[in-house]
C-alpha cells in the first residue's frame, strides 16, 4: 500500500528530492498561545511557500513540545524512514483525490460560513521571524491524507493555492483593533446570548454565528467586513445599542434582514447605522415628553397628597375631641351634675391623652420628601435642544428613571395617606356611633379605641404600593427547562394513559389525515384510501410483524435512548393498526374509528403542565394538528407556503406529548423519563382567536458554499 502511494505522489525515497528539503523556521510560543485554541485567521497559501515539518506526537501534544521534536521533512524520512511508511500505508489515493477537488472548489468559492469540514488536519503556522508557512504535522494523528496531498504538490512544483487556517494566528488589525474586535464580541453576545465567531479572511473579516429570534426561531448570520468605513459602522451600530441596552431600559431583539446579516430591531423596525441618528433623535423626543408627563404626573400627586394631608389633621383633631368627650363622660357619668359639666365642656379644645400614632411617621417622611431637593435637581441638566446624540437620549433616559421613582414614591405616598384617610373617616364615624349609644353600655376608653378601629384597613408599609397581587403562573424557557419539563410530561402520560391510548398517540404520526377525516367526516374515503395506500406500500409483506407484533427484539437486549439504558420495544404502526397485504378500506376505516374514540379519551385526561408556545403549519378548526415545542424541528426551507403559526398554551390547556410512553412499550419498567425521540405535541384546535402576524428572516444552508434566507410569516394566535 506504501509504494502505490508513493508511486502515486511520484516520491522515490532512493532519490534526493530538493523540493523537500526545508530549515526548520524560527517559531515563537508562549503558554497562554498554547491554549489559544480558535482558527481565527484563514489564508489563501500558495503550496510552494509552505515547508513541511514532521513531528512523532498528536494533534492534542501541547505546540511547544510538538515544534522542538519536529523534524523537516526530508531529515524526518531519512532518520525514520519505517515510521514514514507507516504513514503512507494509512493515507488513501482516494481522499488525496477529494482533498484536491475540495480545494480547487474552496479557492473558487470561499466557504460561506469559513470553517469547513476537517479543517484543523492541515495544521499550518506562520513564523514572522522567519516570514515562512510550515505545516507542523502530528505523526500520530492517523489521518495522513493532507500530507501526501501537499507532498505531491510541492513535488509536482504546484503553483496552485490552499486555502486553509493558520493556527494560532492573531488578528493582523488592518480594518478593526484587537479591542474593538473584543468589544463587538460582547455586544453581540448580548443581543443573541451566543458568542459569535469573528474570523479573518485575506483583506476582510467576517462574524458568524446563531442567534434566537423574538417569536422562536433560530437562524444563523454571517456580516462581512470589507473596509474600515464598513468596519466602523458595525462597531458603531453594536457598540450605541449596547449602551442603550444596559445604560437604559431600551430592550432591541435580534432579526436577520435581506442579506442575512444580524440586525436589532425596535417596535419592529431594524436599526441600521443609515437610520440610527433618526432614530435617537426620536427617542429622545419620546423620553422628553415622557419627562413632562411624569413631571405633571408628579406635580399633581404632590398637591393632592398636600390636600389630604389637610384633610387627616383636620380629622385626627376631631377625633381627639371625641377622645376627650368619651373620656369626660366617663369622668363625669356617676353624677348628674358631672353629665352637666360635660355636655358644657364637650366643645372645648384640647385633651389629656397622647394620640399621636405611628402614622405621623409617615408624615414626618412625607415632609421630608415634599421639600426642595435643590442638590438633586442641580444635578441634573435641563436638556432643552433640537438635535440629540446617544449622550442625550442617555441622560434623558436617567432623568426619566429618577422622575419615575420619585412618581411612584409619591403614588406610594398617596396611596398610604388615602389608606389613612379612609380609616380615619371610619375612625370618626364609629366614634360618632360609639357616642351616640354610649348609655347603653358599660364601656371603657380601651373599648372605645377597639370599637372606633373595628373597621380600618391595614396600615401600608412606607413605599408600598396597594397593588392587588397577581398569580404567578409556571413560565417555560426552551434552553433551560426542556429536561425537567419532558420528563414531568412523560411521567404524566405514564400515569394516566393505558397501552391502547399511547398507541392511538403514535399513529397520528402516520394516519393524522385519516384520522381528521373520520372524525370530521370531511373528504373521508380518499384519506383512508391514501393513507392505506401508503402504509401498503412500505409494509411489503412483512411476516416478522405479523408473527411478533409490538415485539422487536427479545427483552434482554439493551437500548440506548439519548444516552439512557433500557430493555423496552418499539412501538410497531403494522402491529397497531392491523395492517397487512390484505387489510381492506373497511377494515382500516374500523380501526381508525376505533383510534379516534381512543384518542378522544386521552385527549381529555392530559393538560398543559406549563405555559409554553407551540408552532405548526396546518391550521384547520377542530381538526387534531401536529406541533412543535421547538421551533427548529420545522424546516422552514421545505415549507411551500412559508407559513409558520405560534399559539400559547395556557397551563391546564388539553394537549398530548410525543413522550417516551408514546413511541415504546413498557413491559419491563425500565423506559427513562423524557421526550427523546421528539418534542412534538398533539392539539386539537378550536375557534381562531385574535391574531398578529410577523416576518422573519431565517437563514439556512444550500451547501458548503451558498445558503437561502427564507421569508416566513409567522401568524400568532392570542387571547
Amino acid at each position: 500500500m506504501s509504494n502505490e502511494i508513493l508511486e502515486y505522489i511520484g516520491l522515490n525515497l532512493n532519490k534526493s528530492n530538493k523540493s523537500l528539503v526545508f530549515d526548520k523556521p524560527e517559531y515563537n510560543i508562549t503558554k497562554s498561545y498554547d491554549n489559544d485554541l480558535l482558527y481565527k485567521v484563514y489564508k489563501m497559501i500558495p503550496i510552494k511557500d509552505i515547508e513541511i515539518l514532521v513531528s512523532n506526537t498528536d494533534r492534542t501534544t501541547e505546540i511547544k513540545e510538538r515544534f522542538l521534536t519536529a523534524k523537516p521533512l526530508d531529515r524526518y524520512i531519512k532518520e525514520n524512514e519505517e515510521d514514514f511508511l507507516n504513514l503512507a500505508n494509512q493515507a488513501k489515493i482516494k481522499e488525496i483525490e477529494e482533498i484536491e477537488k475540495s480545494q480547487k472548489d474552496l479557492v473558487e468559492n470561499m466557504p460561506y460560513f469559513i470553517r469547513y469540514e476537517k479543517n484543523y488536519l492541515w495544521q499550518i503556522y506562520y513564523s514572522n521571524s522567519a516570514n515562512k508557512y510550515f505545516m507542523l504535522f502530528p505523526a500520530r494523528e492517523g489521518e495522513t491524507s493532507v500530507l501526501f496531498y501537499l507532498i505531491k504538490k510541492k513535488l509536482e512544483k504546484s503553483k496552485e493555492k490552499i486555502y486553509v487556517p493558520i493556527c494560532k494566528e492573531d488578528y493582523s488589525c488592518n480594518l478593526m483593533k484587537a479591542n474593538e474586535i473584543t468589544d463587538l464580541e460582547n455586544y453581540i453576545w448580548l443581543f443573541t446570548k451566543e458568542w459569535p465567531k469573528i474570523y479573518e479572511v485575506e483583506d476582510k473579516m467576517f462574524i458568524t454565528g446563531t442567534t434566537r429570534l423574538k417569536e422562536g426561531f433560530e437562524s444563523k448570520y454571517r456580516i462581512e467586513i470589507d473596509s474600515k468605513e464598513t468596519a466602523d459602522s458595525e462597531y458603531t451600530l453594536f457598540k450605541a445599542l449596547f449602551i442603550l441596552s444596559t445604560e437604559t431600559n431600551y430592550k432591541f431583539n435580534p432579526c436577520i434582514d435581506d442579506l442575512g446579516r444580524l440586525r436589532l430591531e425596535y417596535d419592529s423596525k431594524i436599526l441600521q447605522i443609515e437610520n440610527l441618528t433618526e432614530f435617537i433623535e426620536k427617542q429622545a423626543i419620546v423620553q422628553k415628553n415622557k419627562t413632562k408627563e411624569l413631571e405633571k404626573d408628579i406635580k399633581e400627586n404632590k398637591n393632592c397628597l398636600e390636600d389630604i394631608k389637610k384633610e387627616i389633621d383636620e380629622l385626627t383633631e376631631k377625633y381627639r375631641l371625641q377622645e376627650k368627650q368619651i373620656v369626660m363622660f366617663l369622668n363625669c357619668k356617676n353624677s348628674f351634675f358631672k353629665k352637666l359639666r360635660f355636655y358644657f365642656k364637650k366643645g372645648e379644645k384640647g385633651t389629656r391623652f397622647n394620640t399621636k400614632t405611628s402614622d405621623n411617621k409617615t408624615l414626618k417622611n412625607l415632609d421630608i420628601r415634599l421639600t426642595d431637593k435643590k442638590k438633586e435637581e442641580s444635578a441634573e441638566e435641563n436638556i432643552n435642544i433640537e438635535i440629540y446624540n446617544l449622550s442625550d437620549l442617555v441622560k434623558i433616559c436617567k432623568s426619566n428613571k429618577k422622575q419615575e421613582e420619585e412618581d411612584k414614591k409619591v403614588k406610594s405616598d398617596l396611596n398610604a395617606m388615602n389608606n389613612k384617610k379612609k380609616n380615619l373617616e371610619k375612625r370618626v364615624k364609629n366614634a360618632d356611633e360609639y357616642l351616640e349609644e354610649i348609655e347603653r353600655h358599660k364601656k371603657s376608653i380601651f373599648e372605645f379605641w377597639k370599637f372606633a378601629k373595628k373597621d380600618e384597613n391595614p396600615a401600608l408599609k412606607e413605599g408600598e404600593e396597594n397593588i392587588v397581587e397577581k398569580k404567578l403562573e409556571v413560565s417555560f424557557n426552551i434552553d433551560e427547562d426542556m429536561p425537567e419539563f419532558s420528563a414531568k410530561a412523560d411521567r404524566l402520560q405514564k400515569q394516566k394513559l393505558s397501552i391502547d391510548e399511547c398507541n392511538s398517540i403514535f399513529a397520528c404520526r402516520y394516519v393524522l389525515n385519516s384520522i381528521n377525516a373520520v372524525m370530521t367526516g370531511k373528504n373521508e374515503d380518499k384519506a383512508l384510501e391514501e393513507d392505506l395506500t401508503k402504509l401498503k406500500s412500505k409494509y411489503e409483506g412483512n411476516k416478522r410483524t405479523e408473527i411478533f407484533g409490538d415485539i422487536e427484539e427479545d427483552f434482554t437486549k439493551i437500548k440506548n435512548l439519548n444516552n439512557k439504558k433500557h430493555r423496552e420495544n418499539k412501538r410497531n404502526i403494522y402491529s397497531i393498526l392491523r395492517v397487512n397485504d390484505k387489510t381492506t378500506v373497511e377494515d382500516f376505516r374500523n380501526t381508525i374509528e376505533n383510534i379516534v374514540r381512543l384518542l378522544n379519551e386521552a385527549y381529555k385526561k392530559i393538560t398543559a403542565i406549563a405555559n409554553f408556545a407551540i408552532y405548526y403549519t396546518n391550521d384547520k378548526e377542530n381538526e387534531y394538528t401536529l406541533a412543535e415545542i421547538n421551533p427548529k424541528d420545522i424546516k422552514v426551507e421545505d415549507l411551500k407556503e412559508k407559513v409558520v403559526y405560534k399559539m400559547q398554551l395556557n397551563k391546564d390547556d388539553h394537549v398530548l406529548y410525543f413522550s417516551n410512553i408514546v413511541y415504546y412499550d413498557n413491559y419491563n419498567q425500565t423506559l427513562p423519563n423524557g421526550m427523546d425521540e421528539t418534542t412534538s405535541v398533539l392539539v386539537k384546535l378550536g375557534e381562531n382567536k385574535n391574531k398578529k402576524e410577523s416576518t422573519i428572516n431565517i437563514l439556512s444552508e444550500k451547501d458548503l458554499y451558498s445558503i437561502k434566507i427564507n421569508k416566513i410569516k409567522v401568524v400568532e394566535w392570542y387571547d
